[in-house]
């Protein structure tokens, strides 16, 4: 761990594959603030017995001694914590603020009360943490109370101890290294850790030539947090007191700088080793250069001494050894109910992953004339033969020999279809004449019906139309009355 911090994540995940079992990791932080592979093991689960079993072999190779001066990120794994105290008693053990925070949101799940519940944990000072505490109490007073169920020492900036140059409050670094694995957690155990094994080979290869190409002292992810402190740093006012100490004034809060100490009041710099907004106000009256004032352990060099070891190649299963050991007996196999899941639950505030692919800078052809940039639909020559209007007779002539082959096929093709419609026209003349003459079958005037008939289909109140067929009803109805 040349050129690390002191700074190990831990952290577990599941198989994917048909084999039960967990892979325990522990994650170290480079100089240029990325992920670096310490540890990995296969237990068959996460419980007291595996992670003290895991952290005794770590603890014992890294040197973590008793743990002064070391820092240990996880969840709030029992296991965890448990096999932390045993093995490292002084060390600092940070809880994940991201777990902290999907405990709390399931009591208090306003989205509005997400970035006021952030700004306690990444709160640098007490003195903020109890003004961002304020403002979260101004939202949902049980919030801010409930947020304290958790010691706070372990999730904010606020209490967390200096020299580490470490200011995280999450384990992402475990959760990044967790998904870059994935897909050889979906392998057999032994082709599992075989290929993490390569992954990390090439891994460290490519970092040690990409440093090469860096002209900068200071590795590039951390010029990237300078650079935003300089862009804050204008809003800043800095008054000196000719001794290389400083009052800054950001806003409506005061700060106090002093250059001789590399202090700030925010207590950021101190946290992170990384000069903070209103350092850089002040230090930009003597200089521009910010280098000098970034802890060592982010240069170019601390890199270097981290990827200066490689792995060594290893040949495969037929070179390897035999032991006289007993073979390790494959985990059982146990079928779960459904269908297993190959994607981690999201929590409510993350975004879903995408379903559709971006079809920005794919290249559309048209099917109609093959050129690029539109589609049939959009086609220019769909224009061009509108505006041309009707062919003229000259034109027909001329193009007569090319289209005599499509005239033979579409005349036989008329043929047929003239005929099917002629068949179909005798079938509609038919039916008309039937309908035609029923009618005039039914239709009966009043010229025609003697004044019997007339006074019933008065009585009745039926059309005219309609009489026909009820009439010798209705006359022998009428009849029988009237005698």
């Amino acid at each position: 761990m040349d050129g690390c911090r002191k700074v190990i994540g831990l952290d577990g995940c599941f198989f994917k594959g048909a084999t039960n079992g967990e892979l325990l990791c522990a994650v170290g932080r480079d100089a240029n603030n990325q992920m670096y592979p310490l540890a990995w093991a296969v237990v068959e689960k996460e419980n007291n017995d595996s992670w003290d079993w895991f952290c005794s072999l770590l603890f014992r190779d890294v040197n973590v001694l008793d743990g002064e001066g070391w820092v240990i990120i996880s969840d709030q794994r029992k296991g965890i914590i448990t096999a932390v105290s045993n093995w490292a008693p002084r060390a600092e053990h940070r809880n994940c603020a991201r777990h902290i925070y999907a405990n709390w949101r399931m009591k208090f799940k306003n989205k509005e009360w997400q970035k006021p519940f952030w700004a306690c944990a990444k709160a640098a000072s007490v003195s903020f943490f109890n003004y961002c505490r304020a403002k979260l109490a101004q939202l949902t007073v049980l919030g801010s109370r409930a947020m304290l169920k958790t010691d706070p020492k372990h999730w904010c900036r606020a209490w967390f101890k200096l020299g580490s140059n470490c200011d995280s409050v999450d384990n992402n670094m475990c959760e990044s290294f967790n998904k870059w694995i994935v897909e050889a957690r979906f392998l057999p155990i032994l082709f599992m850790l075989e290929t993490i094994r390569r992954m990390v080979m090439v891994r460290i290869q490519e970092n040690r030539d990409k440093c090469e190409k860096w002209d900068d002292p200071i590795c590039p992810n951390i010029n990237k947090k300078l650079s935003k402190a300089i862009d804050v740093s204008g809003i800043c006012h800095a008054v000196s007191n000719g001794n290389n100490c400083f009052e800054v004034q950001h806003g409506s809060q005061r700060f106090t700088v002093d250059l001789n100490q590399m202090t700030c009041s925010c207590r950021y710099w101190q946290l992170s080793g990384i000069v903070c907004a209103h350092a850089v106000s002040a230090i930009h009256q003597h200089t521009n250069q910010l280098h000098g004032y970034v802890a060592s352990c982010y240069s170019v060099e601390a890199f270097k001494k981290t990827y200066a070891y490689c792995l060594q190649p290893v040949e495969g299963p037929q070179g390897w050894p035999e032991s006289d050991k007993p073979k390790p007996l494959a985990p059982g196999y146990v079928k779960m109910p459904g269908r297993p899941r190959k994607e981690r639950k999201r929590e409510g505030t993350e975004k879903p992953k995408a379903t559709k692919v971006s079809r920005v800078g794919t290249l559309i052809r048209c099917r109609k004339c093959k050129c690029t940039g539109h589609n049939k639909t959009t086609c220019p020559g769909n224009a061009a033969s509108s505006s041309n209007g009707p062919a003229t007779i000259g034109q027909n002539a001329a193009s007569g020999n090319a289209t005599s082959g499509n005239a033979a096929r579409s005349f036989t093709k008329s043929r047929s279809n003239a005929k099917a419609s002629k068949m179909s026209t005798s079938k509609a003349n038919v039916k008309t004449s039937q309908q035609s003459t029923s009618r005039k079958r039914a239709d009966t005037t009043d010229e025609n019906l003697g004044p019997v008939q007339k006074r019933a289909n008065k009585s009745l109140g039926l059309p005219k139309h309609k009489m026909k067929a009820s009439s010798n009803i209705a006359v022998k109805n009428v009849t029988a009355n009237v005698q």
